[in-house]
């Protein structure tokens, strides 16, 4: 979906809005990888009890979320030449991505 969304921002906003598109899926993709990798390394541990395994999926979901909202802020403090509406599109796309792989099986 990220390739998705920079040929989108290339075609609309031109070549200087890729690294946009990239910087805003990347927002979502980085946080998504973290708080997968935190719920499986927290199956994985036998001294944790299958009552904190809700606890840990809520605080990574929790911390997905901060981490979304300071790499937007990285990005807005870093990046002075960003085009929001490319890094919009990246982060949109990236975050659906499974809506629109998985289409087919979530259709009613």
């Amino acid at each position: 979906m990220l390739f998705a969304a920079v040929c989108v921002s290339a075609w609309l906003w031109k070549y200087s809005a890729i690294w946009s598109a990239v910087l805003g899926g990347l927002s979502y993709l980085i946080p998504t990888l973290l708080a997968m990798l935190t719920i499986i390394a927290a199956k994985k541990l036998p001294a944790l009890l299958p009552a904190l395994l809700p606890a840990t999926l809520l605080m990574a979901e929790i911390s997905k979320i901060l981490m979304i909202c300071l790499m937007m802020l990285l990005v807005y403090v870093c990046y002075s030449a960003v085009n929001w509406f490319a890094f919009l599109t990246g982060l949109i796309l990236v975050s659906q991505a499974g809506l629109f792989t998985f289409r087919k099986r979530l259709l009613l």
